[in-house]
């Protein structure tokens, strides 16, 4: 493929996510085309022009409103409801009794009275209010420059990745749940297809497909010992399946919701699934026999994960806490209090000090494991974080957001050193290989990307493979 043609191809692309840009966006295209691409201004002028991509003006709901993205992060959706009919009734009265008379920025009041018909409309529908939220994420993120340095002098600045021209997709649905196998050759991804396939990490191609499940799959794990993978599912059951032939093996049922998260314990006995019924459970891997139910949370059990001793399991949960568990005397050891939104996910760091939760609105809690006391708050995407994984070393917590961007953050002070760009929509899951030269990456847009984070290699400048 020509350089010509990958721009024309990354142009399309652009416009199948926002077919409307600003002006500044527009410069930073022809900024792109010049120095990645190899094409001269002129050549760049011509794409744009019989691309269709409109270039227009950056409205922000939020400032026609005169509301912040920031004083939503606590509030309940009725509260913004109020909030927001209660800005859209006063600009749109005030633009009744101002008649005719000009506007300041050339609008006339009818013109300006859609205007905060559309505000009202956006930011008062959750999906459509997260889609802008992102919108305006991205406007501020100019992917043509290097990514964003820590404020520290020891901080590692890398290219931002660029989107790429070659897509291998064999999902039909939502990738939910990606997961490596122990020795990193493979990876397993659950998808709202009903299905969890098995890849072959270094070519990227399917060894296998798991059919079974009658509903979409949430989550799947290798065991420790890679023979088996497990994967829970909207049917309410959880099933094992060998890694090495892709038969099934076991089926677990008991929850009366949809299981939302399943994880093993690092010696492999114990399997835990957490659930729409508001549990979590725990099974004896080998035999699938229930161990023993967790109960007390008062919403949705969205996330389940043990503590690299095996000695401790945290969930997470729509009811806005993480419970941290006992579960070799079967106890619940702390509440974990201070999200102000459902919880989508909790994992641990692989040294086993620190928790980290992520919430609705992109809000990260970092929690003392042994005591359970807060240590650090993070808000990056003032959007939802779906996804969170720890590197290998714990120094290094990566986090995929709900407009498609991966940041990678330095959790020592707290703040992101790169964003990786290329997937279309919501990021659900993010995984690192054991020996953390791979990050992985399942999202909505039905696609699993690879991205090569090997010092030795141009890593961040396209991932290794994605399908």
């Amino acid at each position: 493929m020509s350089k010509r043609d990958e721009y024309i191809s990354f142009i399309n692309e652009l416009k199948s996510i926002s077919p409307t840009i600003s002006d500044e966006q527009r410069k930073g295209l022809l900024r792109r085309a010049v120095q990645q691409h190899n094409i001269t201004v002129d050549e760049a002028v011509e794409i744009l022009e019989t691309s269709g991509l409109v270039i227009g003006e950056e409205i922000n709901y939020f400032e026609v409103l005169g509301l912040s993205i920031s004083e939503f992060e606590k509030l309940s959706e009725k509260e913004i409801t109020f909030r927001v009919e209660a800005a859209h009734k006063k600009l749109y009265s005030e633009s009744l009794k101002a008649g005719g008379r000009p506007r300041a920025d050339g609008k006339s009041e009818a013109e300006w009275r859609t205007v905060l018909n559309q505000a009202r409309d956006v930011l008062t529908n959750p999906q459509r209010r997260q889609e802008h939220i992102g919108e305006l994420n991205i406007k501020n993120t100019d992917d043509t420059s290097q990514s964003v340095p820590i404020s520290s002098s020891n901080a590692i600045t890398k290219p931002q990745i660029k989107i790429e021209d070659t897509v291998l997709s064999e999902h039909k649905g939502a990738v939910n749940s990606v997961a490596f196998s122990p020795d990193g050759t493979s990876i397993v991804s659950g998808s709202s297809d009903n299905t969890a396939m098995v890849w072959d990490v270094l070519s990227g191609t399917p060894k296998w497909t798991f059919v079974g499940h009658q509903g979409e799959v949430t989550s799947v794990i290798y065991s420790p010992d890679g023979k088996t993978i497990a994967s829970g599912s909207h049917d309410k059951t959880v099933r094992l399946w060998d890694a090495n032939t892709g038969e099934l093996k076991n089926t677990l049922t008991g929850h009366y919701g949809a299981v939302s998260s399943v994880a093993y314990s690092p010696d492999g006995k114990t399997l835990a699934s957490g659930s729409h019924d508001r549990t979590g459970r725990l099974w004896e891997a080998d035999t699938g026999e229930l161990i023993y139910i967790l109960r007390d949370h008062s919403n949705w059990v969205s996330s389940l994960v043990f503590s690299p001793d095996g000695k401790t399991l945290a969930s997470g949960s729509y009811d806005r806490t993480v419970r941290v568990w006992d579960v070799v005397r079967f106890y619940k050891k702390h509440i974990l209090d201070g999200h102000k939104n459902s919880i989508n996910l909790v994992v641990y760091s692989p040294d086993g000090r620190t928790i980290a939760s992520t919430s609705l609105y992109g809000n990260i809690h970092l929690w003392d494991a042994a005591t359970g006391e807060p240590q650090n708050f993070m808000a990056g995407h003032l959007s939802w974080f779906n996804s969170l994984s720890f590197s290998p070393d714990s120094s290094t917590l990566a986090c995929g957001s709900y407009y498609g961007l991966v940041r990678l953050w330095n959790i020592t002070i707290g703040e992101f050193y790169s964003t990786l760009t290329g997937h279309k929509s919501t990021i659900k899951s993010l995984v690192y290989s054991p020996d953390g030269q791979i990050l992985a990456s399942g999202s909505t847009d039905k696609n699993v990307r690879l991205w090569n984070l090997n010092s030795n290699h141009d890593a961040f400048d396209s991932p290794m493979n994605y399908f």
